[in-house]
C-alpha cells in the first residue's frame, strides 16, 4: 500500500511538472523603463521579480541630459540626448546599485542608447571618435557584468538611404562583437529604423530590411513592435511575416501600457495577444507608462500573460492583479474602477497613445444623456478624492492625470 502511494505522489508531480512546461511561455519577460531615473527603476526591480519577470532594459531616454522644463511631446526632448558626455561618478553610483539590484532578484539588466535621435550631434557610423565613445559606455557596463545590450536606432529618417543602413548593421557587429570579445556569452538586441511588421511591404523600407537580414550579426536578436507601432492585435502570422524577412531571433517590444507624453493613462489588462506567438519569439518587452507605479496594475497581467500565454484571461489577470497589489478592500474597488475608466487603447482597437478612454466615454454620454456623462464625472471625482486622501504621495504623476480630466469634464459641463 505504501508502495502504490509512493507511485501515485510521483504520477501527480510528473504531470504536475508536465503541466509547468506546458504552460512556460516566453524565455525573455520583461518590460523597459520609460525616463525613469536610476531610483525608480530601483523601485520596481522588486515588482519585477514579484511578477516573475527576468528582464528590465532602461529607456535610453534615462540617460539623456537631465532637465527640468516640462516635456509634453517627444519633439520636446530634441537637444537633450547628448550621448558623448561621460557618465558622472554619480551616475556610475547610481546605474551600478540598479544593475546589483537585478542581479540580486535574478533580473537580466539590459543597457543600451539610441545615439541619434532627439541628438544635437547625432553619431556617426563611419567616426572612429563616436565609435570609441560609444562603446565606452557600453564597457563600463559590461564591467559591471552585464550580459544583455541593445542599440537602439528606431525612428530615423532614413527613407531610401540603403548605404546608411547598410552602415548601421556594419556598426552594431563591431559593437557587439568588441562586446563578444570580452564575453561570448553576453547578448544583443537590435531596435532597427523600421521595426513594424508592416514595413516589409514598403517598397521604400524593405531594402533596409533585406540588407539587415543579410549583415546582422546572426547571433543579434531584433526588436519588433507587430505589425503596427502600437499593435491592438498580434498573432503567430504576424510575427512570422517579419522573420520571414529579417531571418533573425525576434524580441516583441510591446508598446502596451506606454502613455508617451500624453494626457492619459492605460489601466486595463492585456487584450489582444495570440497564445501561440511565444513559439515565434525569444521574448516579449513591454513598453510602460510615465508613472512607474500606476504601471504595475497592467503589468502584472502582462506577466501574466509572459509566462502563460495558453491560460491567460484578461479578466482573472486584472482581478490578479487589483489582490497582489493593493491588501485593502477599499483600495483594490478603487483601482477597480480607475481600471474600467482608463481601459486599454488596444481593446478600442486604437493604435495610439493619446488615446483617453474616460474622454471618449463621457464625450459620447454628454451628447446623449447629460445626467449620464455628470454620473462619469462624479465617479471618477470620488476615485481621484480618495487616491488623493490616502495615496497622494505614491501616484502624484497619474493623479495629476486624473486631475486634469476632471477639470476638462467639468468644463465641458458648464459649457
Amino acid at each position: 500500500m505504501k508502495n502504490l502511494i509512493k507511485v501515485v505522489f510521483l504520477c501527480a508531480a510528473m504531470l504536475a511538472a508536465s503541466c509547468t512546461v506546458q504552460e512556460e511561455g516566453f524565455e525573455l519577460r520583461g518590460t523597459k523603463g520609460y525616463d525613469w531615473t536610476p531610483e525608480q527603476c530601483l523601485e520596481e526591480i522588486p515588482v519585477l521579480k514579484e511578477f516573475g519577470m527576468n528582464f528590465f532594459a532602461p529607456c535610453y531616454l534615462s540617460f539623456f541630459e537631465k532637465h527640468d522644463r516640462d516635456i509634453s511631446s517627444m519633439k520636446e526632448l530634441s537637444g537633450l540626448n547628448k550621448w558623448w558626455i561621460p557618465f558622472t561618478e554619480e551616475e556610475k553610483q547610481a546605474w551600478e546599485a540598479v544593475v546589483k539590484e537585478c542581479r540580486k532578484d535574478g533580473i537580466y539588466f539590459c543597457f543600451g542608447m539610441n545615439p541619434m535621435l532627439y541628438s544635437p550631434r547625432p553619431l556617426s557610423v563611419g567616426s572612429e571618435e563616436d565609435y570609441a565613445v560609444l562603446l565606452d559606455k557600453y564597457f563600463w557596463f559590461q564591467g559591471l557584468g552585464v550580459k544583455w545590450f541593445y542599440l537602439a536606432l528606431d525612428d530615423l529618417e532614413l527613407e531610401g538611404q540603403a548605404e546608411i543602413a547598410a552602415g548601421h548593421f556594419h556598426f552594431v557587429n563591431r559593437l557587439y562583437g568588441d562586446l563578444r570579445r570580452n564575453d561570448p556569452d553576453c547578448n544583443f538586441i537590435f531596435c532597427p529604423t523600421w521595426y513594424r511588421g508592416k514595413d516589409v511591404d514598403n517598397p521604400a523600407r524593405r531594402p533596409y530590411l533585406d540588407a539587415m537580414a543579410e549583415i546582422l550579426d546572426q547571433d543579434a536578436f531584433v526588436f519588433w513592435t507587430g505589425e503596427k507601432v502600437v499593435s491592438t492585435t498580434i498573432s503567430a502570422s504576424d510575427v512570422r511575416k517579419y522573420k520571414a524577412v529579417v531571418r533573425h531571433r525576434m524580441i516583441l517590444w510591446d508598446n502596451y501600457p506606454v502613455n508617451d507624453f500624453n494626457n492619459t493613462l492605460f489601466l486595463g489588462p492585456l487584450t489582444g495577444r495570440d497564445e501561440d506567438i511565444c513559439e515565434e519569439l525569444y521574448g516579449m518587452m513591454s513598453n510602460p507608462m510615465r508613472d512607474p507605479r500606476l504601471n504595475r496594475l497592467p503589468l502584472s497581467t502582462i506577466a501574466d500573460y509572459m509566462r502563460a500565454p495558453a491560460s491567460y484571461d484578461e479578466a482573472n489577470a486584472l482581478q490578479h492583479a487589483l489582490k497582489r497589489l493593493h491588501r485593502n478592500k477599499e483600495d483594490r474597488e478603487a483601482f477597480s474602477v480607475l481600471a474600467e475608466m482608463y481601459s486599454a487603447n488596444m481593446a478600442a482597437d486604437q493604435s495610439n497613445t493619446s488615446y483617453n478612454a474616460v474622454r471618449e466615454k463621457f464625450s459620447r454620454s454628454l451628447s446623449e444623456d447629460r445626467v449620464a456623462a455628470e454620473a462619469i464625472a462624479g465617479k471618477l471625482k470620488s476615485v481621484y478624492d480618495y487616491l488623493v486622501s490616502n495615496h497622494r504621495d505614491i501616484y502624484s504623476l497619474g493623479l495629476d492625470v486624473i486631475s486634469k480630466d476632471i477639470e476638462w469634464m467639468r468644463a465641458q459641463i458648464e459649457e
